[in-house]
């Protein structure tokens, strides 16, 4: 399922809502559309086990229902694991979400696993990544160091695992892709993207001065 769009992603979750008999509100206007919001989208290719989908509707439900109605009819690949009521006025998750925790698996064929200096990676005065402009579409540097958190190297047979903590803001996203290029790059070493797994593990907020679990905001 990591491979399928975006757009097919939404299209997909339209579905369930109707088979789940949900009563979700619509927009006002000429061309009336379903009030749903996916959280901060996944990058194609990319695996999650915590994902969110916000959904507007004409009246209060049947939290429960909703839930397994959801699970009934969504595909292998999917799983609906929790459902909660947000207050009426409050900010949307896509506006309060701050950072995203990302776990990498690398096994490299043709190589040796290799131990980087994560430390003196991230101690530089500037972190930079090659990223496509979205007006120009040519390659410019950024520099993204205000956007890692952290970055651990851990231990994985045959290979390489990092554990990440970068910004996923609505104004401001780290690809974790772009940094472990990034780090590879520090180190003369190619990194194969077909050798990397990428799971998102959760999206959090920032609340009374500590991160937390986005699910947990309201």
């Amino acid at each position: 399922m990591r491979f399928i769009s975006h757009l097919d992603i939404q299209r997909l979750f339209k579905r369930l809502i109707k088979l789940a008999q949900i009563p979700v509100a619509y927009s006002q206007g000429f061309n009336p559309h379903e009030l749903t919001n996916i959280v901060q989208p996944l990058s194609l290719g990319f695996e999650s086990e915590s994902e969110y989908f916000e959904i507007d509707t004409q009246q209060p439900i049947d939290m429960e229902k909703a839930l397994e109605g959801l699970n009934l009819h969504a595909p292998m690949g999917f799983e609906f694991t929790g459902i909660k009521e947000t207050p009426t006025g409050k900010r949307n998750l896509s506006s309060i979400t701050a950072y995203a925790v990302y776990r990498a698996e690398i096994k490299p064929e043709g190589r040796t696993p290799h131990k980087f200096h994560t430390n003196d990676f991230l101690a530089q005065d500037k972190i930079f990544i090659m990223k496509r402009d979205k007006k120009t579409k040519s390659m410019v540097e950024k520099d993204v160091k205000s956007m890692v958190r952290s970055l651990e190297q851990k231990d994985l047979p045959g290979g390489e695992a990092f554990d990440m903590l970068l910004s996923c803001a609505s104004n401001a996203t780290l690809n974790p892709m772009n940094l472990l290029d990034s780090l590879y790059l520090s180190e003369g070493i190619d990194l194969n993207h077909e050798d990397v797994r990428i799971t998102r593990i959760d999206m959090l907020a920032e609340k009374d001065g500590k991160l937390i679990s986005a699910f947990d905001f309201f």
